[in-house]
């Protein structure tokens, strides 16, 4: 039988009766957690957790998300992530202003580089104040549907993960597929929310960490395996990156010498998802 058109009053009845009958969170839980590489959060004006999806938890190493309530991004993360994490909120919540769409590199808990797009939004309380932040995040990663429209773009990647190591130009990528430096430009955004450059620097920043982490090779040695100009050149963008320096991130993250904070804690966060 077809349902019958509510008036105003009977509307918002209903739906007050609906959304009180359910579990608390069950609508963002369930949204989240069915998305793969998505979560959210929500923290006070301490950048306390004070809610998330079980998938987020999970990021951390916790469980459960009654885990992680009360707990700050320094009770997983090392100083120099959650700096930056303390520091984007409390932009959002002195200011008012939402961060949309941020794209940084984070190394997840064995050290490797996941791309990580992040949205933050203030929340007010009745009077106007804002109390706390909620937040948004997904990992960008690429997989063979990404590409089933875009089938340059599958060259295009081939080429830089076969080639990073040697002097690789925007153009030459281009090249590769076939396509205008405009055309790899726009395309580059679509499919990762990256651009040509950004894609090629993680590649050999991965591959720069994966050496640090499992080798003993020099510094220098390391930046011209990956492609990088010299020391110098990779040192900077780690430092811009990552907020750390490769000895700093080879004494962190090599498999003999990971610091542990506290007996409860987690090292890190953002693990492969």
């Amino acid at each position: 039988m077809r349902p019958q058109a509510l008036s105003k009053n009977t509307l918002d009845e209903c739906t007050s009766i609906f959304f009180e009958s359910l579990r608390p969170g069950q609508l963002m839980e369930s949204l989240f957690n069915a998305i793969p590489g998505a979560f959210y959060f929500v923290k006070n004006s301490e950048s306390r957790f004070m809610a998330a999806s079980l998938s987020f938890a999970k990021t951390i190493g916790e469980s459960s998300v009654e885990a992680i309530l009360g707990k700050t991004d320094y009770d997983y993360s090392p100083d120099f992530l959650a700096d930056a994490f303390y520091a984007d909120d409390q932009l959002v919540m002195c200011t008012g202003q939402a961060i949309f769409d941020k794209i940084e590199l984070v190394p997840s808990t064995d050290g490797s580089l996941d791309w990580l797009c992040t949205s933050k939004i203030p929340l007010y309380d009745n009077a106007g104040v804002v109390v706390g932040l909620a937040g948004v995040a997904r990992v960008i990663r690429d997989s063979d549907a990404m590409y089933a429209d875009h089938p340059e773009m599958r060259r295009i990647v081939d080429y830089v993960r076969k080639h990073y190591r040697q002097k690789l130009s925007i153009s030459d990528m281009a090249k590769e597929g076939g396509i205008s430096v405009s055309t790899q430009e726009r395309l580059f955004r679509k499919l990762f929310g990256l651009t040509p450059l950004m894609y090629l620097q993680k590649t050999r920043l991965n591959a720069a960490c994966a050496m640090l982490r499992n080798s003993h090779i020099d510094l220098a040695r390391i930046a011209k395996d990956c492609g990088f100009n010299d020391q110098t050149s990779m040192t900077r963008l780690f430092r811009l990156e990552l907020k750390i320096t490769p000895l700093k991130y080879r004494r962190r993250f090599s498999e003999a010498s990971i610091p542990r904070r506290k007996a409860s804690s987690k090292t890190i966060l953002f693990p492969k998802v």
